[in-house]
């Protein structure tokens, strides 16, 4: 005889005014009761609820996923759970149940289903995808354009980035637990790396230049910044090192140096090799205009002067035509 439904409730009335949506069924999944919650879930009166089948008012597909789920009580494994759309038409909850066997020795007499409304579980899921998918193409950028590494906070590598190993020409079993010793290339003093520790130990981020040294022996030029990793406590934990690789921009510069320095050499030429024979050829010259020459002798070494002044003239000159042919050509003109 089927169980009257105000007897069901008393029986089950510490369960009737919970939020979740609470089933008894049978062993053959026949309602014998459903709180509050359970009806509102499915817009129906528990008398319309109680004693059928409770796959009957959900669609095929998710009533043979519950169907199958309880099939798969086991004495041994009493309790399954999955988690689903309702199945409502035009309804767009998650809902997460949990199905308990209740046993009487090795028989099953009764099954406790307990669904829980999943949509906040779901949004901070799908939350978590987007911020994964965040750091995955955060990760790849990196990976593609940045040279990374991670170390620990006594500076002992414990991550590096394949660009690093492809910079350096070491393997990543060659690098993980190293300093950043392995890369030194020994151009900058310990007082540059102490003042980088003091600023880094000091929770702050140290960006600068750095020379480092490959395998091989061949020199490169990185561009970094180095940040802190802090706990909840605000203790450093290690430090994260991005770098950019700036070969490019260091060649241009040393080659702008060296530009600068033959334009110096240039003015210096100009200044003083080329002006001194030209001041002593107006000096002469000047002399024989004003007839300060008042012998064949001054005049003949007056003539030797401008003679010699001239050469030199012609060979700075030279000299200066040189060293812009040089340059032109150090240009790419």
């Amino acid at each position: 005889m089927p169980e009257n439904t105000n007897t069901s409730e008393l029986r089950y009335a510490v369960l009737v005014d919970s939020d979740d949506y609470i089933a008894i069924l049978s062993p053959e999944g026949i309602r014998k009761f459903v709180n509050k919650s359970y009806c509102k879930y499915l817009n129906k009166p528990s008398s319309e609820l109680i004693n059928k089948p409770f796959h009957e008012d959900l669609p095929v597909n998710v009533s043979t996923i519950y169907t199958s789920l309880l099939k798969s009580i086991t004495r041994s494994s009493p309790t399954v759970s999955s988690t689903q759309k309702t199945g409502i038409p035009d309804a767009t909850e998650w809902i997460s149940w949990k199905a308990t066997g209740i046993y009487d020795g090795d028989t099953l007499i009764e099954i406790i289903a307990i669904g829980r409304n999943a949509n906040d579980m779901f949004a901070i899921q799908k939350e978590k995808e987007i911020l994964a998918n965040t750091l995955n193409a955060f990760k790849k950028a990196i990976d593609t354009n940045i040279i990374c590494t991670i170390t620990n906070d006594k500076g002992i590598i414990t991550y590096v980035n394949d660009n690093f190993c492809k910079i350096s020409q070491y393997t990543h079993n060659e690098i993980i637990g190293q300093t950043h010793n392995i890369v030194n290339s020994g151009f900058h003093t310990k007082q540059f790396f102490a003042e980088l520790w003091e600023t880094i130990k000091g929770g702050k981020m140290w960006t600068g230049e750095i020379k480092n040294k490959a395998k091989d022996g061949s020199f490169y030029w990185v561009n970094s910044v180095i940040i802190p990793i802090k706990d909840s406590n605000e203790e450093i934990t290690g430090y994260l090192s991005l770098r950019i690789l700036i070969n490019d921009q260091k060649k241009a510069e040393e080659e702008k140096t060296i530009y600068l320095k033959s334009l110096e050499d240039m003015l210096f030429m100009v200044s003083h090799e080329i002006r001194k024979p030209l001041t002593n050829c107006q000096g002469v010259l000047n002399m024989m205009r004003d007839d300060l020459l008042s012998s064949k002798e001054e005049f003949t070494e007056a003539i030797s002067h401008l003679i010699i002044s001239a050469a030199e003239l012609d060979s700075y000159s030279r000299k200066l035509n040189d060293h812009i042919r040089k340059n032109l050509a150090f240009s790419g003109n």
